[in-house]
């Protein structure tokens, strides 16, 4: 799991950083991992064929499968954060290294440290795409230069207060250093099947909508 953090408004408002706290062990491509079930096979195949790597090297995998992500993300919920953290689960992780420096598409998701109508302050707070009253795109660059691609989701835990999906909205994000050639669109497009994926494993009481496409906007 890795800890959902509000640093700075660009960077909590995808509520993710980089330090991990393990839920399980990180695995090879030939053990079960979230990938297909985050991705679809279609999107496996898209990292896969997008990998920027020199001589095509080896992917490794690794991240929790939605059962377990269910599990997490309700034990989250459902203790209130009060110890002020936030944590996320790590669906997928696929990596490799390119002259031994460490490539990687990751995708999590979990409660979100921040209310869902949240709003950015400026340019460098990133940029939001509404998509509908359920869902949100949040798209923003962090201090290293890597784009995070964040989206929202008003999903309604059993057992949580009445505002619990505004207040403690799924959140999920992706972020890649692994391939070239690809779009935000792309990269929006699996994180929404990812996220639509997340929402059926929750069993959301208010039944989300969830497109398969990000809005025209996000090119």
């Amino acid at each position: 799991m890795t800890r959902f953090s509000a640093i700075s408004l660009a960077v909590a408002a995808l509520v993710l950083t980089a330090t991990s706290c393990s839920s399980g062990d990180d695995t090879s491509t030939s053990a079960a991992d979230g990938c297909e079930e985050a991705l679809g096979d279609s999107g496996v195949e898209w990292v896969e064929s997008h990998t920027d790597v020199a001589g095509g090297g080896e992917l490794d995998r690794g991240g929790v499968d939605l059962e377990e992500a269910r599990a997490q993300h309700y034990k989250q919920v459902q203790s209130g954060g009060s110890d002020g953290s936030h944590w996320s689960s790590e669906l997928c992780a696929m990596t490799a290294f390119d002259a031994g420096k460490k490539k990687e598409l990751r995708v999590e998701f979990g409660p979100s440290s921040l209310p869902f109508d949240f709003q950015v302050k400026g340019a460098e707070d990133g940029t939001v795409t509404p998509v509908n009253s359920d869902v949100k795109l949040h798209q923003v660059e962090d201090s290293k230069g890597v784009v995070q691609y964040g989206v929202y989701v008003k999903c309604k835990i059993p057992g949580t207060s009445p505002d619990q999906e505004t207040e403690t909205p799924l959140a999920g994000v992706m972020a890649d250093t692994l391939t070239s050639g690809t779009s935000a669109r792309d990269h929006m497009k699996y994180l929404l099947h990812s996220a639509r994926a997340m929402a059926d494993a929750l069993d959301c009481q208010n039944k989300p909508t969830i497109p398969a496409e990000p809005p025209a906007a996000v090119q």
